[in-house]
């Protein structure tokens, strides 16, 4: 039986200084995996508010504290040129590119805003699809004829639960993470049989913007769950290892519904 060995495997994590990043980058190199660890600068706010950023250096130590290899790039995964360079970076390093974790997103940031309809502009909704949808649609195309020349690849881009059930203040969230699900079963209905796409609506994640949640919103979110509870990083990253592993080999097109039970 296949398992989730990924050992002298290359995968590339956007978003992956921190929180559910994080977890899925060391989760990778514990199964054998050698990671690209891609997050970005903070950037001036203009339109929304700031969030939480870290540095890849921690994490990038951390890998190689396991045994595998790693890579630190800083890039801002909607600007092409960026996401070109990272992946010419990988090439130069590892020589090949096997996984590819499209973390990178958010449900309000330092260009958009989140909250009611009523209160959202135009501008929220572009900039919101744009950091959560176009990201991963840039990166998997520039990794796509690396994995389509080496007869294999696997590709998971990060969705929500707000893309399948809506949420108060989560309009433009659950329209742009609605996209993400939907572009990953195009992807993985047009580059099949080489590379895999799947995706993951993650319904509930203890991530480091969280402690700014009320404790109204927390109590909602987690007695919705039938686990009482939101998940942890670490939990999520083992259903990102087994999706890009052997074991889920005929895993492609799905939608991983990891909300603990809330639906």
């Amino acid at each position: 039986m296949a398992n989730f060995d990924l050992a002298d495997r290359v995968a590339i994590v956007t978003g992956g200084a921190q929180g559910f990043g994080k977890a899925i980058a060391v989760g990778l190199a514990h199964q054998g995996a050698n990671v690209v660890v891609a997050a970005r600068e903070p950037e001036q706010v203009t339109t929304g508010r700031e969030r939480p950023h870290a540095s890849v250096n921690p994490v990038v130590d951390e890998i190689k504290a396991i045994g595998s290899r790693a890579l630190g790039i800083t890039v801002d995964v909607r600007d092409q040129d960026q996401v070109n360079s990272m992946v010419a970076q990988t090439m130069d390093e590892f020589k090949r590119i096997d996984i590819l974790i499209n973390v990178a997103g958010g449900s309000w940031g330092e260009t958009f805003r989140s909250g009611p309809l009523l209160e959202l502009e135009p501008h929220d909704f572009i900039e919101c699809y744009r950091l959560n949808v176009l990201t991963g649609l840039m990166c998997s195309k520039a990794v796509y004829p690396i994995m389509k020349g080496q007869g294999k690849g696997a590709i998971v881009n990060i969705a929500s639960g707000a893309g399948v059930n809506p949420g108060v203040g989560q309009a433009a969230y659950g329209a742009a993470k609605a996209g993400v699900i939907s572009m990953s079963k195009s992807m993985a209905y047009e580059w099949a049989p080489e590379i895999r796409v799947n995706s993951i609506a993650l319904g509930g994640i203890e991530t480091p913007h969280r402690p700014m949640w009320n404790e109204t919103v927390r109590a909602t979110t987690t007695t919705r769950s039938a686990m009482g509870r939101l998940g942890t990083p670490d939990e999520h990253a083992g259903t990102v290892c087994w999706l890009v592993s052997d074991a889920a080999g005929y895993m492609n097109g799905a939608t991983i519904e990891a909300d603990g039970g809330r639906h």
